[in-house]
Formats: structure tokens, sequence, C-alpha cells
């Protein structure tokens, strides 16, 4: 795990980018931990796998309630 004290990544800020890559950085403030910083692309990757595991979870959830059709049902609703 990544941890900095605030101090590093306002002295840092420039090359934090590079730096991160996909590993999150958790910042620290008075020996808490008070923040957790990514990049713009690791961020957008977390929100697509999070997405896509609601829709298997949604899925999952819509077959044990026995909410399913047939794929010809499925095509010709569409």
């Amino acid at each position: 795990m990544n941890i900095k004290p605030i101090s590093y990544m306002k002295a840092n800020a420039a090359k934090l980018h590079t730096e991160l890559g996909f590993e999150p950085m958790h910042v620290t403030q008075n020996g808490n931990e008070s923040l957790v910083i990514q990049t713009a692309e690791s961020y957008q990757a977390q929100q697509e796998k999070l997405a896509f595991m609601e829709l298997i979870l949604s899925r999952e959830i819509n077959i044990s309630k026995d909410k399913v059709s047939n794929l010809d049902e499925f095509l010709s609703s569409i």
C-alpha cells in the first residue's frame, strides 16, 4: 500500500500522475488517513469494473427470482 503524508503530495504534485499509475495513494494528515487519490484512468477502470459487477449481480438476482425470458422473447422486445 502506498501511504504518504499530505506534505509529500503537496511537494510532488506535478509528478504524482506518473508515480501513481494504477495504484492509489493513501494520504495522511496529522498521522491519520484522510484521502485516497488515484489517476483518472485508474478511477475510470474502477468504475467500469464496478458497473460490470453490478450488472452481473442484477442478472443473478433476476435469475434467482425466475425473472428471465428466452432468447426469442428478448430479441422480439428490442
